[in-house]
């Protein structure tokens, strides 16, 4: 796989997820966030901590075709790392055709479950964040072997 050519990668996209956990807490609940705390501080669950991170992650609306076209190949082989790392292996494409589900959507109910699981703590959200953005070489942030759609 080619080095990136965008200054976001999955690595970087994992990290400040953890970075925002290990510094407001782990959320566990039905809401994104710890309900009536909406706030840069409030506790907030693995999922959103992501999408947070994707959100900052994006190109600006007058970048090139290209430059959207490598954030969108980002943000989801982020998602594929963290699914499978938190699934302890890849995860299969007949999973969320079973259920009707696209790729995307399981994914994000996989880390979601995940962040929700009871006993959860912020620590082990925190480690399999950075545990799956080290499968990311730094450098050029290639994937560590297995990249999604070698």
């Amino acid at each position: 796989m080619p080095f990136r050519t965008s200054a976001t990668t999955p690595a970087r996209i994992l990290t400040a997820a953890a970075d925002h956990i290990e510094r407001v807490g782990l959320y566990q609940g039905d809401e994104l966030w710890q309900p009536g705390e909406a706030s840069d501080a409030a506790p907030c669950t693995v999922l959103y901590a992501w999408e947070r991170s994707v959100r900052a992650a994006r190109p600006s609306e007058s970048a090139g075709e290209e430059a959207w076209e490598v954030f969108h190949g980002t943000f989801m082989d982020s998602l594929v790392v963290l699914s499978d790392h938190m699934n302890e292996r890849p995860v299969q494409g007949r999973r969320w055709r079973e259920l009707g589900l696209m790729e995307d959507s399981y994914r994000c109910l996989m880390v979601w479950c995940w962040g929700n699981e009871p006993g959860r703590t912020a620590g082990e959200a925190v480690a399999v964040l950075r545990a799956a953005a080290h499968v990311y070489r730094s450098g050029g942030d290639r994937c560590g072997g297995g990249c999604p759609g070698d």
